[in-house]
């Protein structure tokens, strides 16, 4: 029987493998910027803000990824594909994709009009963050949220265990043509939508913007040297505790994501990995 303790732990170590970044577990769980909170393997919990704690953090400018995917590097096979243009398949319902995974934690993550926010002058976080520690108002398991790529429509996927699968199609609301109000034009919103999954932990395809990746930093105190201002995930899993769990520093997980630029919604029909 599978762990499900094991399945967000498997997704976090395949996604950091590659990207430095952290998931979002549950996917289309709400964060932002600035959000305290704590991370299990059961997932994000927020608490409070460091804004409510007093620490005034400002953003820098927004950055830009565009459209992406992450897969497993293997574990993943994809067969069938999308016809026509963004239109035509979400007005005809036209052709479909069927992800099919044979391991555990095997996942795929797409994103479409992706951004990134960051959090400026890290410096005076750390120094603020360490100073609330000192006065015991910082819990030595809280993680701050320092950076989030956000994006929408965006597709989770991820395997409870081998023989897994998911059928996804190309879905959408439609648009009144401009200046003739009674006549249906082309799909307003394209969006994933996700048919007859099987022994899938996750399926997400959300519509609208969500975070889906992040990272953050929390306190660490080992024994005998000084509090530092440390990164989320740089040697632990998402069940660690206060100090350490999950990967040992430096140690890559055994199966390493890849990412594919893609330049449409539609190009679902490309090889995978």
């Amino acid at each position: 029987m599978q762990q499900v303790s094991s399945v967000p732990e498997a997704f976090w170590n395949e996604i950091r493998g590659r990207n430095e970044r952290l998931p979002v577990w549950l996917p289309g769980t709400p964060m932002e910027l600035g959000d305290v909170g704590r991370f299990t393997g059961s997932g994000w919990t927020k608490f409070t803000t460091l804004e409510s704690l007093g620490v005034s953090a400002r953003p820098e400018p927004e950055g830009t990824m565009g459209d992406f995917e992450y897969a497993s590097h293997d574990g993943v096979r994809r067969t069938g594909a999308l016809s026509g243009t963004a239109e035509t398949a979400v007005a005809a319902g036209r052709g479909a994709v069927t992800y099919s995974f044979e391991r555990q934690g095997s996942f795929v993550l797409r994103a479409t009009g992706a951004t990134v926010h960051r959090l400026a002058d890290l410096l005076y976080v750390e120094e603020a963050v360490l100073e609330l520690y000192r006065r015991k108002r910082w819990k030595r398991d809280w993680v701050v949220v320092t950076e989030v790529v956000m994006s929408g429509p965006s597709l989770v996927l991820v395997s409870a265990g081998s023989k897994a699968s998911v059928t996804v199609r190309m879905s959408g609301d439609t648009a009144v043509v401009p200046g003739a109000p009674g006549v249906a034009g082309a799909a307003a919103r394209a969006r994933f939508a996700v048919e007859e999954p099987s022994n899938m932990a996750a399926s997400f395809d959300g519509p609208e913007r969500t975070a889906l990746l992040w990272r953050g930093f929390h306190v660490s105190d080992p024994l005998f040297r000084k509090p530092r201002f440390a990164e989320r995930g740089d040697g632990d899993g998402p069940g660690a505790g206060q100090e350490g769990g999950g990967l040992a520093d430096g140690a890559e997980p055994s199966q390493e994501p890849y990412c594919e630029e893609v330049g449409h919604l539609l190009d679902l029909a490309e090889a995978g990995g």
